[in-house]
């Protein structure tokens, strides 16, 4: 009888490189009741994000209503980074790196963007899309990103 062992686990012998072949990242992804589309504009509620609850977090957005999947970083206290989720190398998820300053590719070229999405450097010849991301003066709780 043949063994299953390792079903669903990445047999490429790699850290990271896994996201090389599936495209996914580690970001987890924002609940569909935490955030609205309207006309350009994304609006997330941060008391139902808890992954942005703290300096660091990160979360993305993937919608069809967005003209292209995000990502947002918590950059500090109340500072965010809004860039455009995929690589446009190979169209992988990238992940925001805090301790680095940067969002980073997951696949295994690891091109690096800084937080306004420029190329630092990488396989890739093109920057990541930036977006504006404030917090609503009328509501704290509530972090508006213009697309």
């Amino acid at each position: 009888m043949a063994s299953s062992a390792g079903a669903g686990v990445c047999l490429c012998g790699c850290v990271g490189g896994c996201a090389t072949f599936n495209k996914v990242g580690t970001t987890s992804a924002i609940a569909p009741d935490a955030y609205t589309v309207e006309v350009k504009t994304i609006k997330v509620l941060l008391d139902k994000t808890p992954s942005l609850a703290s300096v660091g977090g990160s979360v993305k957005i993937i919608d069809a209503r967005l003209p292209t999947p995000v990502i947002i970083g918590r950059t500090g206290k109340s500072t965010y980074a809004v860039v455009s989720l995929l690589c446009p190398h190979r169209g992988v998820e990238v992940e925001y790196r805090h301790e680095d300053k940067m969002f980073r590719c997951a696949s295994l070229g690891h091109s690096k963007f800084g937080t306004d999405g420029k190329l630092i450097k990488g396989l890739t010849k093109k920057s990541l899309s930036p977006y504006a991301a404030t917090l609503d003066p009328t509501d704290k709780n509530r972090l508006v990103v213009t697309l």
